[in-house]
C-alpha cells in the first residue's frame, strides 16, 4: 500500500526535492505552499497533491488536514521542512520580525504535528522536522535564527519521548549548507537589518553585509573552510528524511552536511562538555569522560544509516 506524507514548505529546494523523490517512490504527497504559481507547477506532477499551506495560519492548516482525512487516506508521514533564513545583529531585529521567524520555524512544526496527531497515532506514523545544524552551534549574526533551530530541536527530542510509547517516531535533520533559495529569499531583510546597525556595531555590520551580499565562489581545489563553503545538493536532506520515514529503526537525529560541517559541530559539541565539566559537582578525568563516551557508543548505533 503506498504511503500518505505531508510535506510543508515544498515549492523550492529541500522542500520540493523531498516532495519530488517521495512521489517517485510511489507515495502520495501532499505538498505544501502558498503561491498559486507553485501550487501549479507542483500538480503537474504525478502523485502530487498541491494544498495551500502556510504554517501560521490555523484554518489552512485544518483545511489540509481535513483534505487528507476526507479522502479516506491514512497519513504515514509529516515531514516539517517550512522555514525562514534571516542573520543580523540582534540589536537590529525588530519585535515583528523575531516573532515571525520563530511563528514559522518554532510553532509551525509544533501546529502540523498536533493538527495531524490522530491522523499518524492511527498509522503509527512518522514525524520528521527539518532543523539545521545550527541547532547544535551558532554565532553572531545568526542568533535569532539558531534559536529557532535549538527550539525546534528540543522540541523534536522532547516529542519523541511523549510518542515513542505510542509507536509513532519521532526524528530531527540537521542539515548543514545546502543549495537552496533561503539565503536569496531572506537577503532583503537581512539587508535592512545590517544597514540599522547603529554604533559602535554600524561599521563591522557594513563590512558584514558585503561578504553577505557578494559572497565568493567556493574554490574547488581548496579544502572547505568558514571562508570557501562548499553547499551540498538536497538529495543528501532527502536520503535522511527517507530513513527516518520508512526504515524499520529511524535514527532520532541525522547530521548531514560535508566532513567539515560535520567536524565543527563535533567539536562545538565537545568544547560545550568540556566547559559544563569544569564544574564544582563535576570535574570528571579524561579517562571517565572517555568512558562514559565508550557506554555512549555502545548503547546508539554508529553504524553508517546510508548503508541500513
Amino acid at each position: 500500500m503506498a504511503k500518505t506524507i505531508l510535506v510543508t514548505g515544498s515549492s523550492t529546494g529541500i522542500g520540493y526535492h523531498i516532495a519530488c523523490t517521495l512521489a517517485e517512490r510511489g507515495c502520495r504527497v501532499f505538498a505544501g505552499a502558498r503561491k498559486k504559481s507553485d501550487l501549479e507547477r507542483l500538480g503537474k506532477i504525478e502523485n502530487i497533491v498541491p494544498v495551500k499551506l502556510d504554517v501560521t495560519e490555523k484554518s489552512e492548516i485544518a483545511s489540509v488536514v481535513k483534505h487528507i482525512a476526507s479522502e479516506g487516506q491514512r497519513l504515514d508521514g509529516l515531514v516539517n521542512n517550512a522555514g525562514l533564513g534571516g542573520l543580523g545583529p540582534f540589536t537590529t531585529w525588530s519585535e515583528t520580525e523575531f516573532h515571525q521567524i520563530f511563528d514559522v520555524n518554532a510553532y509551525g512544526p509544533w501546529r502540523l504535528s498536533n493538527a495531524c496527531l490522530d491522523l499518524l497515532l492511527a498509522s503509527k506514523g512518522r514525524i520528521v522536522n527539518i532543523g539545521s545544524q545550527g541547532g547544535m552551534i551558532t554565532t553572531k549574526y545568526f542568533g535569532p535564527y539558531t534559536m529557532t533551530k535549538y527550539a525546534l530541536e528540543a522540541y523534536t527530542e522532547a516529542f519523541r519521548a511523549e510518542l515513542e510509547a505510542k509507536g509513532v517516531h519521532v526524528s530531527i535533520v540537521q542539515p548543514g549548507g545546502i543549495v537552496s533559495d533561503i539565503g536569496a529569499n531572506s537577503m532583503p531583510s537581512t539587508s535592512e537589518r545590517f544597514h540599522r546597525a547603529k554604533p559602535p556595531f554600524h561599521k563591522e555590520a557594513q563590512e558584514a553585509l558585503k561578504s553577505f551580499e557578494s559572497p565568493s565562489d567556493a574554490d574547488e581545489d581548496s579544502p572547505e573552510s568558514a571562508t570557501n563553503r562548499k553547499p551540498s545538493h538536497p538529495s543528501i536532506v532527502t536520503d535522511a528524511v527517507c530513513h527516518a520515514l520508512f526504515h524499520r529503526e529511524p535514527r532520532p537525529r541525522y547530521l548531514v552536511g560535508t566532513q567539515w560541517e560535520g567536524n565543527r559541530v563535533i567539536k562545538a559539541l565537545f568544547e560545550k562538555l568540556v566547559h559544563s565539566n569544569a564544574s564544582p559537582t563535576l570535574g570528571y578525568t579524561r579517562d571517565e569522560l572517555i568512558s562514559m563516551l565508550d557506554d555512549a557508543l555502545a548503547e546508539s548505533p554508529n553504524k553508517d544509516w546510508r548503508g541500513a
